[in-house]
């Protein structure tokens, strides 16, 4: 059955890059969903701004993005999974976790991003 109204949330997962190790980690995510327009306002506010064109013609430098990757990415993950501590009990998703999760993996908020993208334009296919 198809839903005209999709449900507030959804889980897909997120391939995260950990160093040293031959293929990325799978975290399973909760995420919210957007519709069209709520995630091209969500793509833009991540990404640096464009000011006003200056009177003297130079090129108006780029303004840091509305929304910081922790902020952007804390407005769309509900909660995860398969997210550990060091002695591997389970860490549950709050601002401060993703913030210390950003922090330590470069690419996580990209990968995150790109994974949220995914999870809400394309379908999973496959047994």
């Amino acid at each position: 059955m198809f839903k005209i109204v999709p449900d507030p949330t959804f889980r897909a997962a997120a391939e995260l890059t950990v160093p040293g190790k031959d293929k990325p980690v799978r975290v399973v995510v909760e995420w919210r969903h957007r519709d069209r327009n709520g995630l091209q306002q969500w793509l833009d506010d991540l990404s640096p701004q464009k000011p006003p064109a200056t009177a003297d013609g130079e090129p108006p430098k780029l303004l840091p993005p509305k929304l910081s990757d922790v902020d952007g990415l804390a407005a769309v993950i509900a909660d995860w999974q398969d997210v550990c501590d060091p002695e591997g009990k389970p860490v549950p998703f709050s601002k401060a976790a993703l913030r210390q999760l950003l922090d330590a993996y470069h690419n996580a908020g990209a990968e995150l991003v790109r994974a949220y993208v995914r999870g809400l334009t394309e379908s999973r296919l496959g047994n």
